[in-house]
């Protein structure tokens, strides 16, 4: 039977001395840690764009206009995503949980199951962050080996020259596949369900067919573009899309010297649950306000696992607070302050993965 997995008690009192200075802060901000003006005024400007680019499409008498308004729309939903539904997921928006899933249903308007993708970002990638086969939102696809000490395959050596092109399709398998796969799974990653409720399924069933309709037959009917403009629109905004999601994702977990620690027979991981966050996360390019305000916090990644119910906006506020008390303590950091280096990083991980097949044939 196989052990569950769990972590060490923390004996230098890190997580605790961290707790004390973030609840000061969030004491003294005016929103006491959830969404400020800012969030909101945020929120309202990505949809209103997304609207606006979706207006533009139906009514654009060009049809290059129209298909690169289609095209931009890729973008402008994951920012979408990860500013505002991925905050509402974590209920860090507000302590109302009426407003928190009213926000969450934005990720359904925009094609991605808001009840399954909760399940495994909240309940399995939090909690077990790069732990082979407990960390569902990490291993995805078989084609690309992002754990060390996961299976290998022959193609698994040119990983890094594919990768790029797979990830192209990152959010048309996550919207037409993933989401039905996982409704079928008993477990993912470290989540075991047993059974979901009959409304779950409608809802997956309904909002796939609002935004087949919306993204598909309401631009056919409407739009200036052909059927293969329309096709060709779509594919650009999902590439647009996939390409933005992953340059916002892959920094913080998957780079050439991310930390993926594997438990003994017994479950054990051999730190503690916060020293784990240190050890398996790097936070990037935390200075840089284009990425502070596109990226939802994702480049503060360390603040958000540490304090995913806090929201977004706080973690500039939050990673000194964490780094100077890790430095205080000899514990890691990671951190890396050019954005470009942080996300080459992950394609040296895929070589160095990919290659260690030969390492073991010399052997």
């Amino acid at each position: 039977m196989e052990h569950p997995i769990h972590f060490l008690q923390e004996t230098d009192g890190f997580y605790e001395e961290v707790k004390r200075e973030v609840a000061a802060y969030v004491k003294s901000s005016e929103t006491g840690g959830f969404a400020s003006g800012v969030f909101f005024v945020k929120a309202g400007v990505l949809v209103f764009f997304y609207l606006l680019l979706y207006a533009v499409l139906l009514y654009a008498e060009s049809a290059t206009i129209a298909l690169i308004a289609m095209t931009l729309m890729g973008p402008f939903a994951i920012f979408i995503g990860i500013n505002v539904a991925h905050d509402a997921a974590h209920s860090s928006i507000s302590k109302k949980q009426w407003m928190n899933s009213s926000f969450l249903l934005l990720f359904d308007f925009l094609g991605a199951n808001s009840y399954i993708w909760k399940k495994r970002h909240v309940f399995s990638h939090h909690i077990f962050p790069n732990i082979l086969n407990a960390d569902a939102d990490l291993k995805q696809n078989p084609m690309v080996r992002i754990f060390p000490d996961d299976e290998i395959k022959g193609y698994h050596r040119f990983q890094f020259i594919y990768a790029p092109f797979l990830y192209l399709l990152y959010t048309i398998n996550w919207l037409f596949f993933r989401d039905f796969q996982d409704f079928k799974k008993q477990a993912i990653g470290s989540l075991k369900f047993r059974g979901h409720e009959k409304t779950e399924y409608l809802k997956l069933i309904f909002f796939k067919i609002i935004y087949v309709s919306y993204i598909l037959i309401l631009p056919l009917v409407f739009s200036s573009l052909t059927g293969w403009q329309l096709l060709l629109g779509f594919l650009l905004m999902n590439f647009t899309a996939s390409i933005t999601i992953t340059l916002a994702l892959i920094p913080s977990h998957v780079a050439e010297d991310s930390a993926f620690p594997l438990p003994d027979e017994s479950g054990q991981i051999r730190t503690s649950w916060s020293h784990h966050q240190l050890h398996t996360i790097r936070d990037f390019a935390t200075s840089n306000w284009f990425l502070n305000f596109l990226f939802g916090g994702f480049n503060h990644h360390l603040a958000h696992h540490l304090f995913p119910k806090i929201c977004h906006v706080h973690y500039v506020s939050i990673t000194p607070i964490i780094k100077e008390t890790a430095k205080r303590l000899g514990l890691p950091y990671h951190y890396e302050p050019s954005f470009i280096n942080a996300y080459l990083s992950h394609y040296k991980l895929l070589k160095k993965n990919g290659l260690q097949m030969n390492l073991a044939e010399v052997a």
